[in-house]
Parts: C-alpha cells; structure tokens; sequence
C-alpha cells in the first residue's frame, strides 16, 4: 500500500499550484483505464472525478479528497472505489492503487488532455505505408457488407486474402478490449505485399442483417461475397486470392477451401477440424477444466449431462423439432443422478428447468443445429490447394491436438501435400502469449495477435504464393 504524508482527510482542499483548468491523468493495467480528473471550483477548493470505462463509472465525484504536492488519495464512497497515489515528475505521472470492492490493481498514470482509447502497443499505428479504403459490397442479395481493404503500396497486381471472423458478433478489426487482431493481421500482410479485406459481421459496424439469424454457411457465402469483390478490383491478382479464418471462421475458409474455385490457398488460425459434436465436447471439457475451484469429479459431473444433451441434439434429424426428444433425454438424465451430482451441477431450487429452458431455446437455433451436425470429412480432403493451420497449444475453445490432427489426417486422406500444421507453444485460443490460460485473463494480456504466429505466416505465403508468382 501506498504510504500518504497527509493524514486528516478532508472533503476537498486547495491545490497548491492548481488553476482553474482541469488536469488529468490517464493509466492502463490490462484491458482496464483509470481516468482521473483535478478541478478547482470558484472558491478555490479541489475536487476530483474518476471514470473507469470499462467498469461502466463515467466522472463520479470524490466524497473525500486529501491532496499534497506528493501525493493524492481520493475516495468514492457510492462507488466503493479508493484511489491512492504518488506524484512523480512534477505531477506529470502518478503511480497508483486503485481499489474497487476489495480488488487492487496498481495503475502508471501519466498526464492528458482528455480520455484516450484502450492501448495496446501491438495495435497498428498510423502512417502507414500502404492505402486503405472503406468498402461496400453485397452478399446474399440484401446484406449490404462494410469493410476495410489495404492495399500495398506500388503498381499491383498483388494477391489477396479476406480474413474471416470466428463465432460471435465482430467489427472488422475483431476487437475485443481494445484488442485488434484482424487489423494487426492485415497490417502485417499488407506490408507483406498482399492485398487484405476485412468487414464487420452481419448486424455489426456498418454491415446490415441480423447475425442471430445466420449459419455458417451464410458466412460462407458472405466471404465468397468479399472473394468476389476482390476480384472485381483492378490491384488485384486473380489467380491468387486466399481465405484467412479464425476459430468457426477457419472452419468456413477450409469450406471455401474445397467449394470455391476462386480460392487459391487456405490459412486455419485456431479453426475447426473435428466435427461440430466433437468441438462442443472438446470446448467444454477444456473450459471447465480451467475454471478455478472446478475438480475432476465435477467436471465429469457436468460433461455426463452435457454429453447426454449434446449427443440427443446430434442424433436428432435437422427436419424435425428438438422440444420433446430433448426432454425426454434430460429428465432421464436426472432421475439417474443422485442427490449430490444434481447439487454439483447446480440442479436445486427450480434451477434445472432454467438450464434446460436456456439449452433448449439455443439448441433449437438453425446456427446450433447446422454447427452440431457438421462433418469436416465433407469438405477438407476435397481441398487441393497449400493449406497452414496453425493453434495454440493452450486452446482451450479449439483444442489444438484434435484439431490439428484431424485436418491432416483429412488433407491426407484427400492426397494433398501441400500443407503445413504447427502447434505453437503458449497460445491461448486469440494467438497471445498466455498465463493462467483462462478465458478470463484474455481481455487483459498485453498480446494483441503473436508475433511468432504472424511471422510463420508471412513466410509460408512468401514460399506458396509470392514464389509461385514469379
């Protein structure tokens, strides 16, 4: 904790050398900012206001302030948040502690003029040396889909590839507390000599439709969209335009991989290459395995009854409604389960009818129901162009071993060799360097997309699709 030379705490008092315009100053830990602000009223007292973006606190003013030239605690009591810290370099910076119901993070704050947006170092900045172009282009007769191009500096034509977003609402850049990995993608092939074209998903940024309502084949289609655009602009190398997919998005490019005569290489970051019945146990057993306090019994405890529904959803005709078979398999799972494994799973006080209300009403969705029944041996020994798929090793939503394993068992199968499969340590499922590996922790790791990731990238398309341009 930090040690204050003022001790009596006092609603608000002068600040020595403080004008009448605000200061402030602006600190990061992970995906979290801490924003505070020093103002002097008319009668020449101080006070201060905090905002925590992320925590949803917008300006809320101090109840206590106690200030010095060294130092500054600062108390909120409605928001049960305690602000202490030191100044530093004629108050340019702070170093601070920030307690918001019982939880500390400590805070470098340095001095600004307004809020700033969440900073990453890996996130591109500006200039940079190639052009970019908002553009529209439409998919499936009535999505009107908005994305960005870059396109590298020079004559042309140069090849290209979309990028493809996985599971989940995404922008363009696939941001995520202040993450951007598809704009760090982009950046980094573009300065590659590639082309690169990434859009919002439907019901997101500037692109129309309604997300919930879609399959994976519609996103598909979607990309074929964007191939399709590719190939009506005049930088672009026809004869070598790819697909990038991450998670369900390097499902749908190794789907294009095999149906689109357009494609000319396939990159998997992450994606599916088992099959959707499959994927959910994986998923799930990985998640729950890495949830803190969760032990091997209950894990089991929890997969015997997601297993049973899983299973009953997948043996169920796409044609035919899910309501009463699904029933029958959860009631039967119940009655077999003794008092302390329906306890384990949280099944007391009504709690199993709202599980399966929740399970059934996402089950029954045409997304749930195409995902559960697709089958990777339908599309991926079909395809005969140079295939990377690269995962990390600590994938817990696309488990690299299966995953890995199964796509080239497939491209095996089909009689391609032109691939390359590499498992990379210490990769969490977004491609940063992980330390507890939990869903939980990602918002807040400094990587924005692996740099070791990015380089295998570049120089496996610099070997099957720069030097088979030439």
């Amino acid at each position: 904790m930090l040690h204050l030379k003022t001790i009596a705490l006092l609603s608000s008092v002068t600040l020595i050398g403080c004008t009448s315009s605000p200061h402030a100053w602006q600190g990061q830990s992970g995906s979290k900012r801490v924003f505070i602000e020093l103002e002097t009223t008319p009668e020449g007292t101080s006070q201060a206001f905090l905002s925590l973006p992320e925590q949803w606190i917008d300006k809320a003013k101090a109840d206590t302030l106690v200030l010095s030239d060294e130092s500054i605690l600062a108390i909120f009591n409605r928001e049960n948040i305690r602000f202490e810290g030191s100044f530093h370099s004629g108050k340019d910076s702070i170093q601070a502690e920030v307690t918001t119901y019982g939880k500390t993070r400590e805070f470098a704050l340095g001095k600004v003029d307004s809020l700033q947006p969440v900073y990453f170092a890996q996130n591109p900045r500006p200039p940079y040396p190639y052009r970019s172009e908002e553009v529209t282009y439409v998919s499936c007769d009535s999505i009107q889909v908005a994305g960005t191009l870059t396109i590298p500096q020079g004559k042309g034509p140069f090849p290209a590839a979309i990028i493809i977003s996985g599971t989940g609402k995404q922008d363009r850049d696939g941001t995520f507390s202040g993450h951007k990995p598809f704009f760090k993608i982009a950046d980094y092939l573009t300065r590659q000599g590639f082309i690169v074209l990434r859009a919002d998903d439907r019901g997101t940024g500037k692109t129309n439709g309604i997300y919930e309502e879609a399959t994976t084949s519609d996103f598909a289609r979607d990309a074929q969209a964007g191939i399709n655009y590719l190939k009506q602009r005049p930088e672009t190398d026809t004869k070598h335009i790819g697909v990038i997919g991450h998670s369900e998005g390097g499902q749908v490019a190794l789907m294009l991989g095999a149906d689109s005569p357009d494609v000319s290489f396939v990159i998997s970051l992450a994606g599916v290459g088992v099959d959707g019945l499959q994927i959910l146990k994986l998923q799930n057993d990985a998640i729950l395995r890495t949830t803190p306090g969760m032990t091997p019994e209950r894990v089991d405890q929890f997969m015997s009854l997601f297993n049973t529904l899983f299973d009953k959803v997948h043996s169920v005709p796409l044609e035919q409604p899910l309501d009463i078979p699904l029933r029958q398999a959860f009631d039967q799972w119940v009655a077999q389960q003794d008092e302390a494994t329906l306890k384990a799973v949280n099944f007391n006080d009504g709690r199993d009818e709202m599980f399966f209300s929740r399970y059934l009403h996402q089950a029954q969705g045409r997304w749930y129901r195409e995902m559960i029944n697709y089958d990777p041996e339908n599309y991926i020994p079909r395809i005969r162009k140079p295939v990377l798929a690269l995962n990390g090793d600590k994938d817990i939503m696309v488990p690299a071993k299966e995953n890995l394993e199964s796509i080239k068992q497939l491209l095996d199968k089909g009689g391609n060799t032109q691939y390359k499969i590499v498992e990379l340590p210490g990769l969490n499922h977004m491609f940063q360097r992980c330390k507890e590996c939990t869903r939980e922790e990602i918002p807040d790791l400094e990587d924005v997309f692996s740099e070791e990731a990015l380089q295998i990238m570049g120089d496996w398309l610099q070997e099957n699709v720069q030097k088979d341009r030439k």
